[in-house]
């Protein structure tokens, strides 16, 4: 059995052994071999001191900006360096000491190029990018030189995130038709075994500019995953709980008894600050859609989501999302063991995990109006 997974059925076997403790809504139970920890409903804050440390930089030391970063077009590796996949696009990577050392890839069709870049990882010690343009692995080989794409095939050709494994990957796609939006987590490519899957009902929809052939209504439940190693962190809608996998066996799942509520205008106004932004491209004005008819063409879900995104990291450490991304971050953090630890304000989910215990964040730059990804120590 491999040290990672013994190390997380450890602990949550040794929190199951320890038994309730009411004085702190903790309560464990055993379904079937699966681990059920459920902490309580009143937040508190997390107590964990944030020191930031740095913030990776150009070669002439100056902050490298960015436009947008998401925790899946960044990559850390065992020797402490970070891979961000950019807008260019290229893969822009950072040294040890956070400085900007080389740039790989550029825009084109040929190996080692992009179209349309969506995520990074590693298979082992090779790079690969998910390219939904050329719908193909884009790969670096261990010396960085690019090697043959290879194509998206079978389950994977309509996934849009990808986490590699050892033996395999775990992936998300979406499926749509008329009536439904189908968003599924998979376990693996051979002999495919679906993990959690949230259907929506929904239909087309005409704005005044353009049509969509299938749209779900605003807050409809999706699932995420974020993975680490061997394990896979997957939150379950509609309720407040987070799954973990091995491979595609279940053995935990996290809970906090929080009361559902309705999403209003104003959660959807934050979604849309200035209207549904459709771009054309390059020689076509956008069309901006009013928030108003938004709501009314796509519908609004009748509950609000708990959990809208979550990350997994090699320490055990889970972090659950609870606000949309335009929304000031609230962050739900739970120890390796399941149990909750706190609730973490004005700070997004962590976007990786150096050797050396650091997190990397974004944060925004105020001069510029881009952002920064920040180096920080965090002491429990």
């Amino acid at each position: 059995m491999p040290l990672n997974r013994l190390l997380l059925l450890a602990c949550l076997a040794a929190a199951c052994a320890t038994g309730d403790d009411p004085a702190l809504g903790i309560t464990r139970a055993d379904s079937s071999g699966v681990k059920i920890i459920t902490s309580g409903a009143t937040d508190t804050a997390l107590t964990w001191k944030f020191e930031e440390v740095g913030v990776l930089r150009d070669s002439s030391g100056a902050p490298w900006l960015f436009n947008n970063i998401w925790r899946f077009t960044v990559l850390t590796d065992r020797a402490g360096r970070t891979y961000v996949l950019t807008r260019d696009p290229s893969i822009v990577r950072f040294d040890r000491e956070g400085k900007h050392d080389l740039t790989l890839g550029r825009q084109g069709g040929g190996p080692g190029e992009f179209q349309f870049p969506m995520g990074i990882g590693s298979k082992g010690d090779t790079i690969v990018v998910v390219d939904a343009g050329k719908r193909a692995f884009v790969r670096f080989l261990p010396d960085l030189s690019p090697t043959s794409d290879q194509r998206l095939e079978g389950a994977l050709e309509r996934a849009d995130m990808i986490f590699f494994r050892t033996g395999g990957v775990w992936f998300r796609r979406m499926d749509f038709n008329d009536t439904m939006q189908v968003s599924s987590v998979w376990a693996d490519t051979a002999g495919p075994v679906i993990a959690r899957t949230a259907i929506t009902q929904g239909g087309p929809v005409r704005f005044k500019c353009v049509g969509i052939s299938a749209s779900a209504p605003i807050f409809a439940p999706q699932v995420n995953l974020s993975a680490s190693v061997a394990r896979l962190l997957v939150n379950a809608q509609p309720g407040y709980e987070l799954q973990l996998f091995e491979g595609p066996r279940l053995v935990g799942s996290v809970r906090r008894p929080l009361t559902p509520r309705a999403p209003t205008a104003d959660d959807t106004r934050l979604l849309y600050p200035e209207g549904m932004i459709i771009r054309f491209g390059e020689g076509r004005p956008p069309c901006i859609v009013p928030v108003e008819e938004v709501m009314k063409q796509q519908g609004v879900a009748k509950l609000m989501p708990f959990i809208f995104d979550v990350a997994l990291h090699a320490d055990g450490t889970m972090w659950a999302l609870r606000t949309p991304t335009q929304a000031p971050p609230v962050v739900d953090v739970f120890g390796p063991d399941g149990i909750y630890a706190g609730t973490m304000r004005g700070r997004g989910l962590p976007l990786a995990r150096l050797p050396n215990g650091e997190l990397l964040f974004a944060k925004d730059d105020e001069e510029s109006g881009g952002k920064v990804i920040v180096r920080v120590r965090v002491t429990h």
